[in-house]
């Protein structure tokens, strides 16, 4: 059975708008009173939270949450998810001797996992992306320093591989970029002990075929110079999402021209062009 305090708490904790609570409320309701709901509930709750990480990478493929949960149930369950790993947040913060700009970072970054799929893309709950994203951070596997976040993936023949995010929002400054990439070492070193690192970052950012449409002096090339990059798989549903903030399109025409790269992509696009998943290593030069 959930407990409702629970809920109070994560809510205080994590400094989110009172008003979504009484759908939390309907949401514990409604799984307390279901055996079903429950268990599934439960099944989800230990592989976010006590599982080996390798199974919470292998949930990305699921996009539905009925196929995650269960038939029918209330779609606010992936924010109740999120919340409810705040008890594992606080000792994983602690564990990692985060500071408190980090922990003023982490909670930040939870709570837009909970509201920014409800603000501005209005659905009735997070999507299952927003959740596991949420657990990265819950989990103390990302720390952000300035305009990019660092996720411990793994360490190979005593290298460990940091891999890049770049989180929505600020312009891709090349300044802000290396200034991030420079402090990292030292942040990634007190909390995660590493070091001996490589840098790594697989995204549509660093698609070849993007660079070869942009100016050569905007952000996004020259960010894509400080990697030695190859194609991955299609980016389209990536770039679908983020460039264009929409979760599909079945047709190209209808494809918003708000940007110049919405713009370009598009005309790329509507001449069967491919793009193709940046997969890069940061240059030793640049770190």
């Amino acid at each position: 059975m959930i407990n409702k305090m629970k809920v109070d708490k994560a809510f205080k904790f994590y400094n989110i708008d009172e008003s979504y609570k009484e759908e939390c409320y309907r949401c514990v309701e409604e799984i307390n009173r279901s055996e079903n709901y429950q268990k599934v509930f439960k099944d989800v709750y230990e592989i976010l939270y006590y599982s080996d990480f390798s199974r919470i990478q292998e949930l990305w493929q699921i996009k539905d949450v009925n196929e995650l949960f269960a038939n029918n149930i209330n779609s606010f369950v992936t924010n109740l998810m999120i919340i409810l790993g705040y008890e594992f947040h606080e000792k994983n913060m602690n564990k990692y001797k985060l500071d408190m700009e980090q922990v003023s970072i982490h909670k930040k970054r939870v709570r837009e996992c909970f509201l920014n799929d409800l603000i501005y893309r209005k659905y009735n709950g997070v999507r299952i992306s927003q959740m596991l994203w949420a657990v990265y951070f819950i989990r103390v596997r990302i720390i952000e320093m300035g305009r990019l976040q660092y996720e411990y993936e793994d360490t190979e023949n005593d290298i460990s591989i940091i891999k890049i995010h770049i989180p929505k929002g600020k312009k891709l400054d090349q300044k802000d970029v290396k200034n991030s990439i420079k402090k990292s070492k030292k942040q990634l070193k007190q909390v995660f002990k590493l070091d001996k690192i490589k840098y790594i970052c697989n995204s549509w950012l660093l698609s070849n075929q993007i660079y070869n449409i942009v100016d050569k002096n905007s952000n996004i090339s020259l960010f894509h110079n400080l990697f030695v990059v190859k194609d991955g798989k299609s980016c389209i549903p990536d770039i679908i999402n983020f460039v264009y903030e929409i979760n599909e399109c079945d047709d190209y025409n209808k494809l918003s021209e708000k940007t110049t790269l919405q713009k370009k992509i598009k005309e790329q696009l509507l001449l069967n062009g491919k793009f193709y998943l940046g997969l890069g290593v940061l240059k030793e030069e640049n770190y």
